[in-house]
């Protein structure tokens, strides 16, 4: 097995690299690629070329019969033309009908095959257009590499087909030496020049192709890192707006949250109220089952407060064992409803940890906003109110006046 730091070897192609002679991709499944990719714009001009191709066959029929007349040679033609013209008009229909051939070019170049004895054809019958049949013959060697988009690397050989069927029909119908090698020369001159300009033609379409699929690439990857970095930079903000054991938001969320909804209440004359509970005897968790026994019950807080609480209030831990709930919305009564259910919810929750079982209280406070109260003053009023509990006995509710 190689290692990835050996030389590549000589012999194996390197991506994107073009044949010098062919113009073709050296990798295969990325010559595949461009053929597909190019298809929608391939597959409409070889449809058109095929229909002008049958139309012009047709229409050349007249300056048959205006030369020949109606006589048998001129028959043999139009026969000839008109069923060469319903096998153009088939190819155009096979390739409406599987647009897949149009990526190999094999059916074109076998139509071509087939139209040049026509060509041939014409220097016995019609001897007096010679020099107009070889600029016929001409124009087509030059349209199968530039006005048909096909492949170079088949209409070499058809060209040459054609280069070599007119010298040899020339020379079979005239002694005349300039003539033949003259008609030789400009046929394959037309499929030489041809050649070259579709060679580079093809070659720059591919680079083309590579360049944007590169492009493409980058911008995929780009777009990625992206997407990477605004997933991380949404990470980083949850991160520092949450309370990393419990999930539940921090104090500067807390205040945050507390700045909108005060405006908010202040707009509307809604009640805006504030909870805080603490833990009771957490100490007593901390020393008898360690931290990680403490930092198990205040999972537990943060994911009973996630379920308890309606999705307008907002529950913060702002100490160790020190939590406030803003409840929006709510007047002093009914945010101490609240806190008395989730009090009784906690309660009868216990938490399993070190084959013990926990049972966890909490004293809070309630306070509501008064008219331009910070949350600073709103919560010194409900923390007062909480100490007020706890000096009553714990496990309670109690209400700031």
């Amino acid at each position: 097995m190689r290692s990835p730091t050996a030389a590549a070897d000589p012999a194996e192609p390197s991506a994107g690299e073009i044949g010098p002679l062919l113009g073709e991709f050296a990798d295969a499944a990325l010559e595949r690629d461009f053929r597909s990719a190019t298809l929608g714009r391939v597959l409409p001009q070889q449809r058109a070329g095929l229909w002008l191709w049958a139309a012009l066959m047709v229409a050349f029929a007249v300056p048959d019969y205006l030369a020949l007349g109606p006589v048998p040679q001129f028959w043999g033609l139009a026969a000839y033309r008109g069923l060469f013209a319903l096998l153009l008009v088939a190819g155009a229909h096979a390739l409406g009908r599987w647009p897949r051939l149009a990526l190999q070019g094999w059916l074109l170049m076998a139509l071509a095959l087939m139209g040049y004895p026509f060509f041939f054809l014409l220097y016995w019958l019609r001897p007096e257009i010679r020099a107009f049949n070889t600029g016929a013959i001409m124009v087509i060697q030059v349209m199968l590499f530039l006005f048909i988009p096909v492949r170079v690397v088949l209409a070499v050989p058809v060209a040459l087909f054609g280069a070599v069927g007119a010298t040899l029909a020339v020379g079979a119908t005239t002694g005349d030496a300039t003539l033949r090698v003259g008609t030789g020369f400009l046929v394959a001159l037309a499929a030489v020049l041809g050649y070259f300009a579709a060679l580079r033609q093809q070659k720059t379409e591919r680079q083309e192709f590579l360049l944007r699929r590169q492009l493409e690439d980058a911008n995929r990857q780009l777009q990625s890192e992206v997407d990477r970095r605004v997933a991380l930079q949404a990470e980083l903000e949850r991160l520092a707006a949450t309370d990393l054991l419990t999930g539940l938001a921090n104090r500067r969320v807390l205040a945050e949250r507390f700045s909108l909804e005060a405006a908010r209440a202040q707009r509307s004359g809604e009640p805006l109220a504030l909870a805080v509970f603490d833990l009771d005897h957490f100490k007593r968790v901390n020393d008898s089952h360690g931290h990680a026994g403490g930092d198990a019950v205040l999972r537990s807080v943060g994911e009973l407060c996630q379920r308890c609480f309606r999705g307008a209030d907002m529950a913060a831990r702002t100490g160790g064992e020190e939590f406030a709930v803003l409840l929006p919305g709510a007047g002093l009564a009914q945010a101490a409803g609240v806190m008395q259910r989730f009090a009784e919810q906690l309660s009868a929750t216990p938490v399993e940890f070190g084959g013990a079982v926990l049972h966890v209280t909490a004293t809070i406070g309630v306070a509501q906003q008064r008219s331009d109260e910070g949350l600073d003053a709103l919560m010194a009023r409900a923390d007062a109110a909480m100490y007020l509990g706890k000096n009553l006995g714990r496990d309670r509710v109690e209400l700031a006046q």
